[in-house]
């Protein structure tokens, strides 16, 4: 278990992107997605946290949600 209990939650649809410069600085493309982002409209939710001491990214799937068809 990580000894460094800060996470962003960070949720994604299938096909966005998530960027991590090395400073840790997080950007997440989520084309789908209109508004806002939520975390009952994500495909998955990742946890991630970035230690600027050691330069460690650190990214975990915390909630995948079942495949479920989207309206066209």
């Amino acid at each position: 278990m990580s000894p460094h209990p800060t996470f962003t939650r960070i949720p994604l649809q299938a096909g966005g992107e998530l960027r991590i410069r090395n400073n840790g600085e997080l950007s997440v493309s989520n084309p789908n997605l209109e508004g806002p982002l939520s975390l009952d409209a994500a495909d998955a939710v990742l946890a991630y946290r970035f230690d600027p001491h050691t330069g460690e990214h650190v990214v975990r799937l915390t909630e995948p949600t079942p495949r479920r068809r989207r309206p066209k």
